[in-house]
């Protein structure tokens, strides 16, 4: 497949932009509001395997998307809410559909199988799963209900694959669901745009790092 930076500081007020318009496009109301009180915010699978260049999964803006993450991540922390990370692991079952699927697995003697440095990993919680989506055979849903959670942030990486899944298992489990789209990345923009209409149809709000900061 081929991949592209599409997402860079220099262009990133404009593509923020460009992408809010058009999932106001496919949703022009909010069916409700962000309120940080009441929400957890989820960092998707940011580890070496996807953030490395050297990794053959490499997705090349997920460098661009780790300002945005430690942003909203510094907030969260200052107000006492829960910080999630997700660290995709693939199950030894050589048969299991995902293996099946990508005929390549992370495992956890794989040094790319951990968070990358480039983000602060002190007081967080580190789930593991092996699908898309991180509610998928996790802890994750009671977290969430054990601490009273009724949003969820998402961020990280792949924007259409493990995040897409991820915000529309949400929404089923009766979770308000906010996408934050410079703080997710995947390989194409194409992709990204593809993820950020869907959800903005029927599973949840996009917005932008600066609307968090400036929600605080």
């Amino acid at each position: 497949m081929m991949k592209e930076v599409y997402l860079t500081e220099k262009n990133r007020e404009k593509k923020v932009s460009y992408w809010l318009d058009e999932c106001r496009k496919i949703k022009s109301y909010r069916p409700f509001e962000l309120n940080l009180k009441k929400a957890v915010l989820l960092v998707l699978d940011m580890q070496d395997y996807f953030v490395n260049e050297e990794s053959h999964a490499f997705v090349p803006s997920s460098v661009n998307i780790i300002s945005s993450i430690q942003e909203i991540s510094k907030i969260f922390q200052w107000m006492g809410n829960k910080v999630i990370f997700s660290r995709h692991l693939d199950t030894e079952n050589e048969s299991s559909i995902m293996n099946n699927w990508w005929k390549d697995n992370i495992r956890p003697d794989n040094d790319q199988s951990k968070i990358t440095h480039m983000l602060n990993k002190r007081d967080i919680e580190v789930i593991e799963k092996s699908h898309y989506s991180a509610f998928y055979e996790t802890e994750l849903e009671t977290i969430l209900k054990e601490n009273d959670i009724e949003q969820i942030i998402i961020t990280g990486v792949m924007t259409h694959l493990c995040c897409e899944t991820t915000a529309r298992d949400a929404f089923m489990r009766g979770f308000e669901v906010f996408f934050v789209v410079d703080a997710t990345a995947t390989y194409t923009e194409e992709l990204h745009l593809g993820t950020l209409r869907a959800i903005s149809h029927g599973f949840g709000t996009c917005i932008s790092t600066e609307e968090i900061i400036n929600e605080k």
